[in-house]
């Protein structure tokens, strides 16, 4: 299934007490061209994943040549690098070699098809793996217009729009910055 918005307006309200971090505001994020919309889902899930270090979401597709989501330092330094669909051993090396941390943010069976190949050759890279299912329940909250409250509790993100509930498991900061 398409994105049907060519923008998708995204309204948050972000809480997190652990970190004492909390924000409004309000994102307008294009879907590529021919995106499919599980695509999309799993693109704006990294970036609410990752609100926090405030991501940036990259404009175009790039077919693994650049990311489809970063932290950068003042420097332009790539902190994290994130893709949500897997990688040429090519670009995984690019990545692996430009950022301090890579994430590959993929649906549950691609991810089990090359984990244990890229854990033995690039130490940096790590994997967040979301079922069709989640995607699925993800995907009927997308709309030209969004509406969400995110609670981070822990490693958990809680994401609502007021009629769908979605949990998202998270990687702790620590575990993507060092």
């Amino acid at each position: 299934m398409q994105v049907m918005s060519k923008v998708i307006r995204l309204d948050l309200n972000y809480a997190s007490e652990a970190s004492h971090f909390y924000q409004k505001r309000t994102c307008y994020i294009a879907p590529y061209k021919t995106e499919l919309a599980e695509h999309f889902a799993r693109r704006i899930l990294a970036y609410l994943s990752f609100f926090e270090s405030s991501p940036e979401l990259a404009k175009t597709e790039s077919a693994g040549k650049s990311p489809d989501l970063f932290v950068s330092d003042n420097a332009h330094h790539i902190k994290l690098w994130c893709n949500v669909d897997l990688l040429s051993e090519k670009h995984m090396q690019r990545a692996s070699h430009q950022a301090d941390q890579v994430i590959l943010f993929l649906d549950e069976a691609e991810q089990k098809k090359i984990k244990s190949q890229y854990k033995q050759h690039f130490k940096n890279v790590r994997f967040h793996s979301l079922s069709h299912q989640h995607q699925l329940e993800f995907c009927a909250m997308l709309k030209g217009h969004m509406h969400l409250d995110l609670w981070r509790e822990d490693d958990k993100l809680l994401i609502t729009d007021g009629e769908h509930t979605f949990e998202l498991e998270l990687f702790s900061a620590a575990q993507w910055q060092h």
